[in-house]
């Protein structure tokens, strides 16, 4: 992206600093050592076409058609994988994930608490 940058126009700038500097001076010349070179003109560079702005590895295009079972064969490692962190649940027994509330256990809490807050008018 560096190529999108704006452009310093530096030629035109050293072409007139040597008339332009002899003539400042020469019209002030208490304030000559306090001035600095004028700041240069800044350009944006033109572009031709669009295809200007990507260089060519940005506009790849595969030859030819994947496979369906070339593809298949790709995302074959992406599948499910076991869980290694089933533990059992300490109050009813049934399979759970580590550091997860037991589902079995909170559906009947729940059930119950729902049962209790019906009861209460």
């Amino acid at each position: 992206m560096a190529a999108l940058a704006l452009r310093q126009t530096s030629s035109i700038f050293s072409l007139h600093r040597a008339s332009f500097l002899g003539t400042l001076l020469s019209s002030i010349p208490l304030v000559s050592a306090a001035l600095s070179p004028p700041s240069p003109r800044w350009t944006i560079p033109t572009l031709q076409s669009l295809l200007d702005l990507f260089p060519p590895f940005l506009l790849a295009v595969p030859k030819k058609k994947v496979s369906h079972s070339r593809k298949g064969m790709r995302s074959a490692l992406k599948g499910l994988k076991d869980k290694l962190n089933l533990v059992h649940c300490p109050a009813c027994g049934s399979p759970k994930l580590a550091h997860n509330l037991c589902p079995n256990c909170y559906s009947q809490l729940s059930r119950s608490w729902k049962q209790q807050m019906k009861e209460q008018p």
